[in-house]
This record gives C-alpha cells, structure tokens and sequence, in this order.
C-alpha cells in the first residue's frame, strides 16, 4: 500500500486507510506493508501498529502540495517502492494517493506487470480539474488501474465522468469502529478543563481550513446564542485558517462561548464526542475544487449517538441521512445553518432520536470488518483477471498443433 501520509497524520482518508488494513489482516489472508512518509509522532504509532502480518515503512517527508515544483520529490518515493517491490514480490500494489503514489503504481505495472488498485475520494478530480496536464495523467492513472476503489457516490460519479469504466469502480465508503466511539457520559475532567459544566454543547472535529466551513458555522452559531444562553461551541482541530477563525470569534464577541482546543490525540476522539450534544459541520466545495469527500467524523459522532449536521457537498450525502440522523444543509447560507442549530438546540427528545437511529446505522452498516471482506474479494477478482490474462489458450494451442500436424 502506497501512501503520501499514514498514521499518526490527521485526516479521515488516513483513518480509513489505518482501518481497513487491519481489518484485512484480521481476515487473515492477508500479509499488508505499508510504504509511506515519516510524520510527527510515527516512532511510537509504528511500534504499537506493527506486527507480523502489519507492516509499515517510511522514507522521507509527504509533498507539500501537487504543484509542479514537488514532482522531484516522487522520485524517492518511487524507488523505495521499486526496491521493496523487487525484494519482496507483492502480488498487488494499492495506491492511495494520486501524486506520485498513483503514477509510481503505474510504472510498476508497466515495468513489471504487477496489478495495482488506486484509490479515488472525489477531490483528486475535482481538485485537478482545472489545470492543463494534470487531468491527462490523472485519467491515465486511473483507467490504466486494475480497479479503482471510490469512497463514495460522489467520487463514482466523477471517474464515471472523466471515463473510467464502470466495471472497474468499487464503492467502499469509510466505515467505524463502533466499539471505540459508542454513547457513554461525559469525561469529568474535560468538562472542567474547558467549562462545560451544565452547558449544551455544540461539538466541531475537524482540520481549520476553509472546506469545513468554520467560519460559517461560527456566524450561524452567533445568531442562536442569545436565543440558547448555556450552549458553548467547541472546535477540535489546528490548520492555517486558525488565526483568522479566532479574530472572527473576537468580532462576533464569542471569545467567552467558543472554546479552541488545539490538535486532539486520536485516544481522546471518543471522550470528545461524549462531552457533545451535537456535532456540526458546515463543509464546503472550495472555487479549487478542494471537497469534503466523505465525512469519517459524521459516522463517528452518530456511533457516539449524537446527530450531526453537515454540508450538502461532496460526499457527507451518504455519511448523513437527512432529517434520520442529522441535517444537511447549505453550507454557504447561515440562517439555513442557524435553523438546523435551533431545531436541534430546542429538542432534546429529537437530539437524542436521531443519536440513537445513528448510533444504530453507524455499528450496523459501516463496520470494517465488511469493508475488509470487500476489500479482500476485489483483490481475488484483480488476481483471478491477472492469471487469465497470462494463461495461455489452450484450444487455440491444440488447433495450431493440429493443423501443424496434419
């Protein structure tokens, strides 16, 4: 498995990566190596993480960007994946990045005819859309794939767009762990630290960059607090929009209903989903095409029980069902985000109904141990086409003798 960034990196497609391949080895037909970037903090996760069936290996730092100024840095990647490869003899290459993972898993293929399956979560198209070259190579990448692997609706409709054959898209959203984020009381020691004793608590978990709609969300969460005076709004998550969130926060004169906690260990996920009565977020299509492609923290806050609301963008459609588990709604319009906030914030009956419907969809259809089976039957189906491909047609061999013979 090939991959720009890997845990303990934050984000949601890091987290479905994370999962999926453990569950795969958990089915135990399988042997998986990672092959990935160093990141803050990997000494210790790679030590807990590994074992004998579970392996990761890192060289070098993940690419700032796709730009074309990062393309040298592929070169590395790719002959640490050319040397694992030629040492070890996988039987198939993952890609979960398009750049450069994708295009290394191309060459492979082309060098060596080793089958690869990439990865699509919707914003690698949608993101590179509106450059010159880079749609060329993507489209490459994926119709060359052996299979392609959408996370979503949302991303099956766009490589259905840009070509791809549909015989080669399997659908296999993110699933949760529903062991680990499940309904339990609040952690005293949280709901000091950050003053939420006796407060209705509105709960953001996510990277501070401008797709997620924070600000948004603060200026829908200003317009209800006079309205619901013990409610307290509290975001999870660093990222470079930070600064300008808090000025905002300061403009709004929220300083005292908004508190920031900075970047959260994924062992206190759970806790922070407990403190919560309900998770918000307003995520957004950016002008560069940047979209939320799934939403992993949707499922994540419904397994705790709590009811969410999202955007109507990218692919939260299918992590939210609207008006059952959460809302959906404009994510550029913040009275239609201040209505849901009031219906919401209003009942506390409706809070706990969607909670508990989504607490049940979140453990009933979303676990990993499926998405691990789903994953392993197309590495049969890839395989199986791979061994009829190379085998030879022995009717045509018997007629050729034939003929020769007589």
């Amino acid at each position: 498995m090939l991959t720009d960034a890997f845990m303990p990196h934050a984000g949601g497609s890091r987290e479905y990566y994370h999962n999926i391949y453990q569950a795969l080895v958990k089915l135990g037909s399988s042997e998986v190596t990672i092959l990935t970037k160093k990141t803050p903090g990997w000494q210790k996760f790679d030590e807990l993480a590994t074992s004998a069936l579970f392996r990761i290996r890192r060289q070098f730092r993940p690419l700032r960007s796709w730009k074309y100024r990062e393309l040298p840095k592929g070169v590395g990647s790719f002959i640490h994946a050319l040397w694992h490869v030629l040492r070890h003899s996988p039987e198939i290459v993952h890609a979960g990045d398009l750049y450069p993972q994708g295009l290394t898993a191309m060459i492979l293929k082309k060098l060596l005819g080793l089958p690869y399956i990439v990865y699509c979560h919707g914003e690698e198209i949608t993101q590179t859309d509106k450059y010159c070259h880079q749609p060329v190579v993507r489209d490459r990448i994926y119709q060359n794939a052996d299979a392609v692997i959408a996370n979503s609706e949302f991303a099956r409709q766009n490589l259905l767009r840009i070509g791809v054959r549909a015989d080669r898209i399997c659908k296999i959203t993110p699933g949760v762990d529903a062991k680990r984020f499940r309904p339990g009381p609040p952690n005293i020691d949280l709901l000091c630290r950050y003053g939420l004793e006796g407060k209705t608590v509105i709960l953001t978990v996510a990277r501070l960059v401008p797709r997620k709609g924070h600000r948004v969300a603060l200026q829908a969460f200003a317009s209800v607090c006079g309205e619901f005076p013990r409610t307290h709004y509290l975001i999870v998550g660093t990222g470079p929009e930070e600064m300008h969130l808090r000025q905002l926060v300061l403009q709004l004169g929220l300083q005292e209903r908004v508190t920031f906690t900075g970047f959260a260990q994924r062992e206190s996920l759970p806790d922070l989903y407990n403190l919560c009565d309900l998770m918000l977020l307003a995520n957004r299509e950016e002008e560069d095409g940047d979209v939320e492609g799934f939403g992993i923290v949707f499922l994540e806050a419904n397994a705790a029980g709590k009811p969410v609301i999202g955007g109507r963008s990218g692919g939260a459609g299918e992590a939210v069902i609207d008006g059952t588990t959460g809302y959906l709604v404009n994510p550029e319009n913040p009275v239609e985000v201040r209505n849901a906030l009031v219906r919401l914030l209003s009942d506390h009956s409706l809070r706990e109904g969607m909670g508990a419907t989504g607490a049940r969809r979140a453990s009933t259809e979303f676990t990993w141990s499926e998405r691990a089976r789903m994953l392993a039957d197309l590495n049969r189906e890839v395989l199986a086409r791979k061994e009829q491909t190379e085998a030879p047609d022995c009717n045509k061999c018997l007629d050729a003798f034939g003929k020769g013979k007589g």
